[in-house]
């Protein structure tokens, strides 16, 4: 710890900061814009609640904190949304000029961004001040935070377990209540995954909603969105109409909102068709937590005057699997390749781990013919979708078909590729949230439930392609009627104070 952190470590910064972790980012930016507290104090008070349980849970992964300080001295507040809100990004994704993206990779280490990519320059431009980077799984194939180059990161909710991935650092940051908003995104699950297991609110946004420029036309082929993991639905729906929009050039548009996207939290809702979905795509029955959770899920928006009906899209499974394997596995070694370009690295066993080095190999053999077959097994998979929500509004299924696992699981040396994707995508652990990757619809992991070892469990809500709008006011409604901001987990800014 440096002399500054050790500083900053004091008894007054912890209480203020365990005090910030009672609000949200939306009700911070209130009180910074009111002069109740200085962008300063906030940024100090977070920077020290993260030097604190970084130290338990290994969620950062870059320390940017004294610049943060510095920006924060003099800050003009403006008519930003979230001036002064501190704010961490993952190390995966978005990029900052001048700083180093691992990607929790030793073959990625040192890989300098040049520019700001268009949605790091948003985030700038809505006020948040950033702290630090936070951990990732290397190069985020993996729905767990583990890795050779950071370490491990854990769950807050309980040491001993993940926090998912492979957002999982921004997950155990917010979480924790280092900070109110932390940066994620989304290739098969990873905001919505990590969301789950660490009982916040995470949306994954409609494909090409938010700039992937300027760089990358379309992040992992069009399956990745970027956006944030939050404790209030509202500090989402904000932060959304800040960052969303097209950049310059983007191949693909996004229908445009039909109105601001915070406007929907208070909006009358109309009646929802909604359909109910409690076994997996090829009726695999998921541990009865999580579908316990779906199912009570939907009963309370009955209760708030919805339609719910049980019924399912169909999909060729078998297929779509076996398309996902070959394109994102293609994608992935792809990525690995321009890597090594930049670092001039040759990749190998010595600096990718065990199930990297496998997709890698994996990915290397995949025909053009069977990567454009899997592309067309994908528009059949949307098309069938795109039917289904001709007829409902939203779809509610599990999250996961099981709690958080404990750490180290599907970590070890010998992996089955197979077996890994069976679990990354199939019915082994996490069939519900790839599909949504390839549809591009909007998805939601909401935090309504906990189990009985007090690990959260979350629900997924499911909306029309371009319709973040309906899942954001449903979601808000569902947090008004059973809230969860009061919950706690083991690790917390307020167990040290």
């Amino acid at each position: 710890m440096s002399n500054t952190h050790k500083s900053l470590a004091d008894k007054s910064l912890l209480n203020l900061a365990a005090e910030l972790a009672d609000t949200d980012a939306v009700g911070l930016s209130g009180m910074i814009r009111k002069k109740e507290i200085a962008p300063r104090e906030a940024v100090a008070a977070a920077a020290a609640a993260i030097e604190v349980l970084d130290s338990e849970l290994n969620f950062r992964c870059q320390d940017y904190a004294e610049e943060a300080l510095q920006q924060a001295e003099d800050y003009d507040v403006g008519a930003q949304p979230f001036p002064g809100v501190p704010f961490m990004v993952k190390d995966l994704g978005a990029q900052m000029e001048g700083k180093v993206c691992d990607a929790g990779s030793r073959l990625a280490a040192g890989i300098v961004a040049k520019h700001d990519t268009e949605l790091m320059a948003r985030f700038r431009r809505a006020g948040l001040i950033t702290l630090g980077k936070t951990n990732t799984p290397e190069f985020g194939a993996n729905i767990i935070t583990e890795n050779a180059l950071q370490g491990v990161t854990s769950n807050p909710w309980n040491r001993e377990y993940s926090p998912g991935g492979s957002s999982g650092g921004a997950a155990a940051a917010v979480a924790a209540g280092a900070l109110p908003i932390a940066h994620a995104n989304d290739g098969l699950g990873s905001i919505r995954i990590p969301a789950s297991m660490c009982g916040l609110f995470g949306l994954k946004p409609t494909r090409q909603r938010i700039p992937s420029g300027p760089d990358i036309a379309e992040a992992s082929g069009g399956r990745a969105a970027e956006l944030v993991v939050t404790r209030s639905v509202r500090d989402t729906a904000v932060l959304l109409d800040a960052v969303h929009g097209a950049d310059p050039g983007a191949p693909h548009v996004a229908p445009p909102p039909v109105r601001p996207y915070v406007d929907e939290l208070t909006n009358p809702p109309k009646k929802l068709r909604i359909a109910l979905m409690t076994t997996s795509f090829s009726g695999a029955q998921p541990e009865p937590i999580c579908a316990q959770a779906a199912a009570e899920t939907a009963a309370m928006c009955e209760a708030l005057g919805h339609s719910v009906e049980v019924a399912a899209p169909e999909i060729p499974w078998e297929d779509y699997l076996w398309s996902l394997k070959m394109t994102a596995q293609a994608g992935f070694a792809a990525g690995v390749h321009f890597t090594a370009e930049a670092t001039g690295r040759t990749p190998s066993p010595d600096n990718l781990e065990p199930i990297t080095w496998a997709s890698y190999q994996a990915g290397m053999k995949v025909s053009l013919l069977d990567f454009h077959k899997g592309l067309g097994v994908y528009g059949k998979v949307q098309r069938a979708i795109g039917r289904f929500f001709e007829t409902y509004d939203l779809l509610i299924t599990p999250m996961l078909m099981g709690p958080p696992p404990p750490l180290g699981y599907f970590a070890g040396k010998d992996i089955d590729i197979d077996e890994f994707w069976d679990w990354f995508g199939g019915d082994a652990y996490s069939p519900f949230a790839g599909v949504f990757n390839v549809t591009g619809q909007p998805a939601a992991s909401i935090p309504l439930h906990m189990n009985d070892e007090g690990l959260p469990i979350g629900t997924h809500i499911v909306g029309r392609f371009g319709d973040e709008g309906t899942i954001l006011g449903l979601s808000a409604d569902l947090e008004r009627a059973s809230p969860w901001a009061s919950r706690r987990p083991t690790v917390h800014i307020s167990n040290y104070v």
